[in-house]
């Protein structure tokens, strides 16, 4: 009996469909992307400039991160569970009532403030109109107006406040975190509190990429200002 061959299986198309396929998986697959931390970094001075004014030392709070893998606060050295306490004072202190003169004050936001304001750097944007600076100062007041039509009259941190964070090159990520997270703790738990004093919604429950979410999360931005200020890594 004559054997019987066998046809060969034409597989000529089946690269088209393995691209095919790869395509669909390329297009339908949604990754995952680390949306990092958002910081302020030092900006360089333009030297044709005057130097800024000097900063009171009251509205710095110094954050050193040694390579030593030890945390320093103003020059002193602190344990990490310490920390919390120390920035949440630095925040509040004087918002309550009291007068901390190693603190950053507090200033009361009225109508009639932003008003003042907002025609003060009107005029002076008529003056200098190719002062690129004014326009965005005045549309921070025109928010700051808005907001009080919000909430009422409400008390503002000193607009230098700020917590300057350093970190020396042997530092350990494991601490550099965790500085960021308490940092990042106190700046929440501060505004769940707005939250629930204004009933705006749960703060955990907003999201940028909803408008109307926004309007929210831009008013508690002005209420609890996120300002840290991360320098240059030292040795």
């Amino acid at each position: 009996m004559a054997r019987r061959e066998i046809g060969e299986i034409n597989a000529g198309s089946m690269a088209d469909i393995a691209f095919l396929l790869l395509i669909f998986f390329l297009v339908t697959t949604t990754m995952e992307v680390d949306a990092g931390i958002g910081r302020q970094l030092p900006v360089k001075l333009d030297i044709n400039l005057p130097p800024p004014p000097p900063v009171n030392e009251r509205n710095v709070l110094k954050i050193l991160a040694n390579k030593n893998d030890q945390l320093l606060v103003e020059e002193s050295f602190v344990k990490m569970e310490d920390l919390y306490d120390i920035v949440m004072k630095f925040y509040t202190v004087n918002k309550s009532g009291e007068r901390d003169i190693n603190m950053p004050l507090y200033e009361p936001i009225t109508k009639e403030k932003c008003r003042a304001e907002i025609t003060k750097l009107q005029a002076d944007l008529v003056k200098s109109p190719d002062n690129t600076s004014l326009p965005g100062e005045i549309a921070k007041w025109e928010e700051k107006s808005a907001l009080v039509d919000e909430v009422g009259v409400y008390s503002e941190i000193h607009k230098s406040a700020v917590i300057q964070l350093k970190n020396q090159a042997g530092t350990s990520y494991g601490l550099y975190m965790e500085v960021q997270n308490i940092l990042k703790q106190v700046v929440n738990e501060l505004r769940v509190i707005e939250c629930e004093k204004h009933d705006f919604p749960d703060y955990y429950t907003l999201r940028e990429d909803r408008p109307e979410d926004m309007v929210y999360i831009n008013m508690l931005r002005i209420l609890v200002p996120e300002r840290i200020l991360e320098s240059k890594i030292e040795n």
